[in-house]
């Protein structure tokens, strides 16, 4: 008989102190869920600062080039023996084809600086100028079209960062399906065209692609480039 009295004064006694622990349980949940989105809440905003950052060094590391280009399938210099001069003259090479083709009256005086970049395939090399300034540069540019139906196939690109000419390969890609009308680099931006008579639109990152219907890739980590 007096076991059960002493059960339950002892459960009495200990009942406060179970619901004070309970309560106190779910408040340390509460606080735990709160200090996790904080942190949470934290990551993103270090994450967009973090993107807007890197977006500024693209378009920086972009900036630097606004005066370069590149010339594709140059056919490089041989002699009697059919064999490629080196060191190669490219000053020389780019010279002759902007004056030959394009009909610029351009000397050494205009260019900064020139060297092959990649091996030499089929007896072509590619090449990378950097112009006095960007009036030269772009001089040269809005001239490319006159290279068209050039029997070494010869053509002029911008001198475009690494991200950039990931997102070109992504584009042609979605050309190749049919995703998209067109696209083309102007003053390092890359622009596209969803059909024939749509407006174009600025290309900047991955997130562009994916919207466009284009693929997540191994290695891509779903955030901005």
């Amino acid at each position: 008989m007096v076991k059960p009295n002493i059960a339950l004064i002892v459960d009495e006694s200990i009942q406060p102190h179970l619901l004070a622990i309970k309560h106190n349980k779910e408040a340390l949940i509460i606080l735990k869920d709160i200090e996790l989105n904080n942190q949470k809440e934290q990551i993103n905003s270090l994450n967009r600062k973090l993107d807007k950052i890197e977006a500024r060094v693209e378009e920086q590391k972009q900036y630097s080039r606004r005066t370069s280009l590149r010339f594709h399938n140059v056919p490089a210099p041989t002699d009697d023996k059919g064999d490629i001069i080196k060191p190669t003259d490219t000053d020389s090479l780019i010279l002759g084809i902007c004056r030959k083709h394009l009909k610029l009256k351009l000397d050494t005086r205009d260019i900064g600086r020139s060297h092959p970049i990649g091996e030499i395939k089929d007896g072509k090399i590619s090449i990378i100028v950097r112009f006095l300034s960007y009036r030269q540069r772009q001089l040269v540019f809005s001239n490319k079209r006159k290279l068209k139906g050039n029997i070494n196939k010869t053509f002029i690109a911008e001198n475009l960062t690494k991200h950039r000419y990931n997102l070109l390969h992504r584009l042609n890609t979605l050309r190749e399906k049919g995703q998209i009308n067109s696209f083309w680099t102007h003053d390092g931006s890359i622009l596209i065209k969803q059909s024939e008579n749509s407006r174009p639109k600025v290309v900047i990152s991955r997130q562009d692609i994916y919207k466009l219907g284009g693929e997540v890739l191994k290695g891509d980590d779903q955030k901005e480039d």
